[in-house]
Parts: structure tokens; C-alpha cells; sequence
């Protein structure tokens, strides 16, 4: 199998997920949770009134993912042991994702926590982007044959492809490529939008755009590039205590995110020239027929032709060269 013959469309829980479906509006709660039960179901809540569409969420063992033993990471695994969620959370969390009408997946960053979310039934797995080279963990992801979301933040191209290829190797139709870019938050000038162009032209499957600037002007033109995907931070409150809060959206933010993409993918249109029945009304005001003015023919507004029931394009073109 090559790139070419993956699935040009995912359809997640019957929703399509394509370059002409409006766009998949993933909340990513994340570590926002602050491993509080009922702050977690709150967020959930928010997200789903602010307009999200899925709420994923970050599954593992922190022991399994990063070295407890090394002094330079002890920081790291300090902050994700302090937010490390219980299968019961997991459960709790997915069905208030269910009462709400979003779904819910995460991103598992060690094996036991692809188990775990095979057996909750998730419709997705995403890949972090710093996994993207893990080949252990991609295996452990293919074996639960779902569809893949594929972050490729801080990565080179050739590891880009190289994921790809092994993912189709392994019989996964069903990915969505994800530009993202590393950095929290993403600088506009380095946000390299026109990446999603160019995965667009080396694969055939959706692309999405995982955004970690502010706003929500880079998702707007991401949307307006053909990313059908959109994922962000989201927060109930940017100020709660947390690594991740602050670079986050907050309810309101959200919804404002969620009317400006909208918005974008209709300004998107068809990749075609489309002539508006409304717009074709201006033709006689601002198009031109030929006139007889002092012995000379002249073009001038109105296309006085235009009310002539036989007129035709090839017609006027015929009689004005």
C-alpha cells in the first residue's frame, strides 16, 4: 500500500471527516482537568455548549513514558504524575462526553494506555507528535484498528513519511495528518500554514491542524486551506493552576473559534469558478453591446443585447472580435 490509497475520507461515529466536510472541532482538555473529578465534567460541559465536537484527554502511566530514575526529567515527571487519570476517570469523563453529544478519545503515550482506551471502545487514537518516531507505540496503535490522528509537531519531513508509511503498512486506511508546530505558544511567523498545502499534495488523506497560537485567526485560515480538522487547548478558566490553562481557550474564546472556522469553510467554497445566479444580474449594467455612435461602432453599458431573448455568449463573442 502507498499514500496514495489511503482513505480520502473518515467517518467518525457517522460524522465524515474530509477536505469537504465542515470542520471536526476537537477540545483538547488535555491535563486540564487538574485530576479533579467534577472539574473535569465541567469542562467537558463547556466545551460541548461552546460548540466542540470531540473532547480528548491524554491516557497513561506516568512511569512508562518517562524515566523516573533521571534527574533532568524528574521536573516532567513530577507534572504528569500529579495529573495522571484513573481508569475511572476515564469512564466518568467518557460518559458525560456521551450526555453532552461529543465524543471522547485521547492520546495514549504508553502501551497499557492503548489497552485501556481499546477498552472503553474510543473512535479515535491520536499520536502525539513526539511518538511519531515511536515504532513500538505505533504498532501498539495500529493493533487497535481505529482510525489515526498524527501530529507531526518538531519533526522532519522524511520521520513525517516514514510514520505514514509504516501506519499504511500495518493497514490503517483511516489517518488524519496533522501540521502542528511545537511550540506553546506558536509565534505567527512561525506557524508555517502553507504545510498544510503541501501535505495535501504528497498524501490523499484528511489533514488537520493542531493550533497552539493565540486566537483563532491561524485556524480560520487553516480551515480556508482545506484543514478539516481543528484542535485546541481548552480550559474552564485560563487562570486555574496548571501548565497548559494558560495557553488554552476558555468558553467564550471557544465559541468564538467555533463561528469564525464556520465562517471560514463557507468563504472556502468549491475549488472551481462558479458564476452566482445573483451575480450574473450585474450583467446588464456592467457589461457592454456594440453601439453605432457618429458612424462608429462602440462598446458602452447597458448590454442593451442582453434583453434580446436569442442572445447567447458565443453569439456576442461572434459578433464583437
Amino acid at each position: 500500500m502507498n499514500l496514495l490509497e489511503l482513505n480520502q475520507k473518515l467517518f467518525i461515529e457517522g460524522r465524515e471527516v474530509s477536505s469537504n466536510s465542515p470542520p471536526f472541532l476537537v477540545a483538547e482538555i488535555g491535563l486540564n482537568h487538574n485530576n479533579n473529578l467534577e472539574l473535569g465534567k465541567r469542562t467537558i460541559q463547556a466545551a460541548a455548549k461552546a460548540g466542540a465536537h470531540a473532547v480528548k484527554f491524554q491516557t497513561y502511566k506516568t512511569e512508562e513514558f518517562i524515566d523516573p530514575t533521571n534527574s533532568e526529567s524528574k521536573f516532567l515527571f513530577d507534572i504528569f504524575k500529579e495529573y495522571e487519570l484513573s481508569e475511572n476517570f476515564h469512564i466518568e469523563f467518557q460518559k458525560v462526553a456521551q450526555e453532552e453529544g461529543v465524543l471522547f478519545f485521547s492520546t495514549p503515550l504508553c502501551e497499557s494506555a492503548v489497552d485501556l482506551l481499546i477498552s472503553l471502545n474510543v473512535p479515535i487514537l491520536k499520536v502525539a507528535s513526539g511518538d511519531i518516531v515511536n515504532k513500538q507505540l505505533l504498532s501498539k496503535v495500529c493493533s487497535a484498528k481505529r482510525p489515526v490522528f498524527l501530529s507531526t509537531g518538531a519533526s522532519k519531513l522524511f520521520e513525517v513519511i516514514r510514520a505514514m508509511e509504516f501506519l499504511a503498512e500495518k493497514e490503517i486506511k483511516d489517518i488524519c495528518l496533522f501540521h502542528c508546530v511545537s511550540l506553546y505558544p506558536t509565534p505567527f511567523e512561525k506557524l508555517n500554514l502553507q504545510t498544510i498545502s503541501f501535505y495535501q499534495e504528497i498524501v490523499s488523506c484528511p489533514i488537520g491542524f493542531s493550533d497552539h497560537s493565540n486566537g483563532n485567526l491561524a485556524a480560520s485560515i487553516a480551515v480556508g486551506m482545506g484543514a478539516c480538522v481543528i484542535e485546541k487547548h481548552f480550559t474552564l478558566d485560563k487562570n486555574l493552576p496548571g501548565p497548559d490553562h494558560s495557553i488554552s481557550l476558555d468558553p467564550n474564546d471557544w465559541k468564538q473559534l467555533a463561528e469564525a472556522v464556520q465562517l471560514a469553510y463557507v468563504m472556502r467554497g468549491k475549488k472551481t469558478k462558479i458564476l452566482h445566479k445573483e451575480e450574473k444580474q450585474s450583467h446588464f449594467f456592467g457589461r457592454r453591446s456594440i453601439y453605432k455612435k457618429n458612424n462608429k461602432w462602440i462598446a458602452l453599458r447597458p448590454a442593451q443585447h442582453l434583453k434580446d431573448s436569442s442572445y447567447s455568449d458565443s453569439w456576442y463573442q461572434r459578433n464583437t472580435e
